[in-house]
């Protein structure tokens, strides 16, 4: 699923290449895939607008419409949006993505087309005039890149789950929004931290080093434009795969040598996830 950083790159892309077009036509391929308003209700008020804004809240692409209207976009597993899209063709960027699986397509009066395709279709896209009138978005916690997110705030944080293990801590989108099972891995693997610990085993120097791992991994994964870590996985809006997959040190290495000393990287399932570890550098 696209975290933090390939949402955030979707969401400059988008920037750069979208803000005052107008939409001239709309095509839903499937009608679920729009979770609020009805279809129609949605067509309607996305047909003529301009688009606005592009920002993003957590996981959550929001496109604000000159109508005032916010168009909030969840990826869910396998979702993409391409822009500009080649309507010739079948396949994109090494034949990875299908037309076949093109479920909505914005075309704008200067005939070029912003596409969300979704192979599993577990994406979701709400039309609203407040994005809180999403519940999901109205419960997201602290935006972990933005300059208020400091070590002294991370620590109040922690604080309210001091009981809970660090691990899944993290990946609740309510305390910290953003990190998911690719980016909990890796800031835990850098920080020497056991997913398993609880946060009240955590000396004041494993906080420090995890709140620095946290903005340090976020921002180079943006800076590198996300992780593709499978064929069906995220790509950016030219279709291409994000390029810090390239320096992730723990996730999906399982039987490979920890970097850092050596130890064959094991996997345990935490919840359903599978963690990476190495047993040696994060002892529990």
């Amino acid at each position: 699923m696209p975290e933090l950083p390939e949402v955030e790159t979707i969401r400059r892309d988008l920037k750069e290449k979208i803000i005052d077009k107008q939409i001239e036509d709309v095509i839903v391929d499937i009608s679920k895939v729009i979770k609020k308003p009805s279809l129609e209700e949605f067509i309607a008020k996305t047909k003529d607008k301009k688009i606005k804004e592009i920002a993003r809240r957590g996981k959550y692409i929001i496109i604000q419409l000159d109508s005032g209207d916010k168009l909030i976009v969840h990826l869910g597993m396998t979702g993409l949006l391409i822009y500009p899209y080649n309507e010739n063709s079948e396949e994109i960027s090494e034949g990875k993505i299908k037309a076949k699986h093109n479920h909505l397509v914005f075309t704008f009066t200067d005939d070029t087309q912003l596409v969300f395709n979704d192979v599993r279709r577990f994406g979701k896209i709400f039309l609203v005039s407040n994005i809180d009138g999403v519940e999901s978005i109205a419960k997201l916690g602290i935006e972990p890149l933005e300059d208020y997110f400091t070590e002294e705030v991370f620590i109040q944080v922690l604080s309210k789950k001091k009981n809970s293990k660090i691990k899944s801590f993290l990946m609740k989108q309510e305390f910290i929004t953003g990190l998911g099972n690719i980016y909990a891995n890796e800031v835990l693997y850098r920080s020497n931290i056991h997913p398993l610990r609880l946060i009240s085993s955590l000396n004041k120097t494993e906080v420090q080093n995890l709140y620095q791992q946290i903005k340090l991994v976020l921002s180079d994964a943006v800076k590198l434009r996300g992780s593709t870590v499978a064929d069906e996985a995220y790509r950016d809006t030219d279709g291409e795969k994000g390029k810090f997959a390239k320096k992730l040190k723990v996730y999906a290495r399982k039987g490979e040598p920890c970097i850092k000393c050596g130890h064959s990287i094991e996997v345990i399932r935490i919840k359903g996830r599978s963690s990476f570890i190495c047993p040696q550098c994060q002892k529990l």
